[in-house]
């Protein structure tokens, strides 16, 4: 069900670092047990995927929340809906909200949602709609937050702490239409070499999580050896 009141434990699907911070501000303030969880195949070329898991680390140590890493980049699967338009959107909320929930439902939580719902740059109707299918058939809810007035805010409070603002939505299709195309690749050919992110080694073995079939746990982070939804 579709949930207008505040849940208990949130498991917080998140897109991106900046993306993450007005939703925790406000979820942190009203008391509410959240774990962040990040998943998203769609952000693509694997160094791009690399650099949005660092920030979405850095957010998580800054707001001191526990936080889920799983998946990789997978863009094989948007370049096959390249021309589908809205469709190839609805596929990529769908994708993410099913995995969400299933980890929710796995461990505990009571409620899912997800960071998207601060960007006046998404479709909220399809994300509303999608994220309804998603815990259609599970004992959970579907927390329809609406973060959007305070996105100049998020992005202010990212650029304070030194967040990477990315330019473009996250698959390599909305890379190629992106004014941006151009200065991306040059930043992406310079960050290349694990080395220049501090959570390289995280990074690299979560881009060869699903060829490898390995699992790995610690305190803060698990990435599980399971296929993508």
């Amino acid at each position: 069900m579709t949930q207008s009141t505040a849940p208990k434990k949130l498991l917080l699907h998140t897109c991106c670092g900046p993306c993450a911070m007005w939703p925790l501000e406000r979820l942190l303030e009203e008391g509410i047990d959240v774990t962040l969880f990040f998943f998203n195949p769609n952000i693509h070329p694997a160094i791009e995927w690399q650099r949005r898991l660092e920030n979405a680390v850095k957010v998580a140590d800054h707001y001191g929340v526990p936080m889920i890493v799983k998946g990789c980049s997978m863009p094989q699967a948007w370049l096959r809906r390249a021309e589908d338009g809205d469709e190839r959107c609805r596929y990529c909320y769908q994708t993410r909200l099913s995995c969400v929930a299933d980890q929710a439902l796995a461990d505990g939580f009571d409620a899912i949602s997800t960071t998207l719902f601060v960007s006046p740059y998404q479709n909220r109707d399809l994300i509303l709609e999608e994220g309804g299918k998603a815990i259609a058939e599970r004992d959970l809810a579907f927390s329809p937050y609406d973060w959007r007035d305070g996105y100049r805010r998020g992005q202010t409070m990212a650029k304070e702490i030194g967040l990477y603002r990315q330019k473009y939505c996250g698959c390599i299709i909305s890379l190629k239409e992106s004014s941006y195309w151009e200065r991306i690749s040059q930043e992406h050919e310079q960050l290349a070499i694990w080395g220049s992110l501090s959570s390289g080694g995280l990074a690299q073995q979560a881009v060869i999580y699903d060829a490898g079939k390995w699992e790995k746990q610690s305190d803060r982070f698990l990435l599980e050896d399971e296929s993508v939804k």
